[in-house]
């Protein structure tokens, strides 16, 4: 998948040209996953990606300083009028923190807040994902078959297994 800001590809395409050639399939690759992984959390705040529109990764994307809060209210203005996209945005919050695993991260995570939790990749999946936007899925739409079974493989890596052919 090709990086939805222009100047990414072509920086990405200098460093491709700069490897030696056994290292390109690689880390052409590792781009390739990356971008749609860039574009999981920063388009998938479109209503394209509720189905809505048809999603194109050449278009321009989504300002980076969009609000959280801003996306979600137009998410809820055609289902919900009894809650205010804050209040569940707030809602979302405390269930994120009572979700994490060591209580120095719920504790460092509380003292930022909603405003800086709203700009981190960890909420923003937690938002997507109680919206049944899941990143495992958003990946295998995006990624070739083969690109996917990699990103697949490389998360369950046990240290014995290597990510390339050339060991």
């Amino acid at each position: 998948m090709k990086h939805p800001i222009e100047k990414y590809n072509v920086q990405q395409a200098q460093v491709l040209a700069s490897l030696p050639e056994g290292q390109r399939d690689y880390m052409a690759r590792m781009f390739r996953i990356g971008n749609a992984t860039y574009c999981y959390y920063n388009r998938a705040k479109e209503l394209a990606v509720f189905g809505q529109g048809d999603w194109q990764p050449d278009s321009e994307p989504v300002a980076s300083n969009e609000d959280l809060l801003d996306w979600l209210e137009r998410q809820l203005a055609p289902q919900s009028e009894s809650r205010s996209a804050r209040e569940l945005l707030q809602i979302y919050f405390e269930e994120y923190l009572e979700g994490l695993p060591h209580e120095g991260l719920r504790r460092a995570e509380k003292a930022g807040g909603l405003e800086k939790a709203k700009r981190s990749f960890p909420f923003r999946r937690y938002v997507l994902e109680r919206h049944d936007i899941g990143m495992d899925e958003f990946l295998r739409i995006n990624l070739s078959a083969e690109d996917y079974a990699f990103h697949q493989a490389s998360g369950r890596m046990d240290g014995k297994e290597s990510l390339t052919d050339e060991d």
